[in-house]
């Protein structure tokens, strides 16, 4: 794992100097995702704050050039990675002998030092030739992280429209990402990761259809580093934007040469009624091994009806966790569902601030070993880009019996747009 660690940190630092010498007119270095927040709560008896940091770092070519460079820095617990920073392991004597609980217990401080580091690795490399052969096609060869699929948030990035995408997502509903990995993030309902081509065909200004095939790169053993056999994937993706109605859909197989088949689709649709009433789906399978029973484990689900009463507004949310995302299964996910309700003043998208209260209710299908409630007050603005937001939140089922652990401060920024 150790030589995996600085292989990585070698590649990326490879890859910076190599930026670094092109010409600065010629490349454009961007952040096209940004989020760290900070939670507040009681502990044991004292207040501790614990912070988390994702962020995409982008270089593009420019105007001159058609390719792209990405990273991502990643932080589980910013107070950990600043502290491990002042201290070093040192080099035991070969005579030196431990026991087996202070073997183990070595083993537990460098598993929480490697999982506690502020980590710059490698996210995508992609080159694409513009309108070839004369036609609105366009053609990438990529390397790494590319799109996702059904968020919402492409119709702003492509299309240049408001944002539609729901924001129940990221460190501000899921601090601790998915089965407590801060590195895999709900993020759409699917995401290519892989080597491979995709091909824009762009048909006509609110219009567009793309087909990725990709040798796909989730399926790595996270122990051994190696695939048990290739997996090859393709997706075939359209997006349709049109003032009040704009929809995403896509299909998408995974194979082997032994033919173990996974299957996935699926769509978001945003209606407006121009009069105050909006609706946001995500529907869809992120994966289904076609050998194995289909069932509700499989569903990616969320729904969000918005209602704008001015002053007033009202969003509700209900999102049901799949319990495979990006072909890895988190048996904690399964069952699992959230509902949010937020009241507020204002409109972030036009005025920059809104302010309310929220009510966000943790279930699981299986049972109520998952219930949990949170609700509380919130403010939000956007200055300068960037998304941020404040809350307190309170758990009524734990007021009766500890005022101090049924609260908590959360602060939060990310980029808006």
């Amino acid at each position: 794992m150790m030589y995996k660690f600085l292989i990585q940190k070698t590649f990326c630092l490879v890859l910076l100097i190599f930026v670094a010498g092109m010409p600065l007119a010629a490349t454009e270095i961007s952040v096209p995702r940004l989020e760290f927040a900070s939670r507040g709560a009681v502990e044991d008896g004292e207040f501790v704050l614990s912070s988390n940091l994702a962020a995409d770092i982008a270089l593009s070519g420019g105007y001159k050039y058609g390719v792209l460079l990405g990273f991502s820095l990643e932080a589980d617990n910013l107070g950990k990675a600043l502290a491990y920073r002042n201290f070093r392991f040192e080099h035991a004597p070969a005579d030196t002998r431990v026991t087996d609980v202070e073997y183990n217990g070595l083993i537990d401080q460098l598993n929480d030092r490697m999982n506690n580091q502020a980590v710059l690795s490698f996210r995508i490399a992609e080159a694409t030739v513009r309108s070839i052969f004369q036609l609105p096609l366009d053609v990438s060869y990529f390397i790494g992280i590319a799109d996702s699929f059904c968020s919402g948030s492409e119709f702003t990035e492509h299309f240049g429209t408001v944002p539609i995408n729901s924001s129940f997502q990221g460190f501000f509903y899921f601090p601790e990402g998915i089965g407590g990995n801060i590195s895999r993030r709900y993020d759409g309902i699917h995401g290519v990761r892989g080597t491979g081509f995709s091909l824009n065909w762009n048909t006509s200004e609110s219009v567009v259809s793309r087909l990725y095939l990709y040798q796909d790169l989730s399926f790595l053993n996270d122990i051994t580093g190696a695939s048990d056999s290739a997996h090859y994937s393709g997706d075939l993706r359209f997006l349709i934007n049109r003032e009040k109605v704009k929809l995403e859909g896509f299909a998408g197989i995974t194979t082997t040469q032994s033919l173990q088949n996974s299957l996935r689709g699926g769509i978001m649709a945003w209606f407006s009624s121009g009069v105050g009433a909006d609706f946001f789906l995500q529907c869809g399978i992120p994966d289904w091994e076609t050998d194995t029973d289909f069932s509700i484990d499989n569903l990616y689900f969320l729904m969000e009806p918005r209602l704008k009463f001015k002053p007033l507004s009202l969003y509700v949310t209900f999102f049901y966790h799949p319990f495979e995302y990006l072909h890895i299964k988190t048996p904690e996910e399964r069952g699992k569902a959230d509902i949010n309700v937020k009241l507020f003043l204002g409109d972030i998208t036009s005025s920059n601030f809104e302010g309310g209260l929220e009510a966000t209710m943790g279930l699981n299908i299986n049972g109520l070993q998952d219930f949990a409630l949170y609700t509380g007050p919130f403010v939000s603005l956007i200055s300068d880009g960037l998304h941020w937001e404040a809350k307190i939140r309170v758990n009524p089922l734990e007021l009766s019996t500890n005022v101090g652990q049924a609260l908590d401060f959360f602060i939060g920024v990310r980029t808006a747009y």
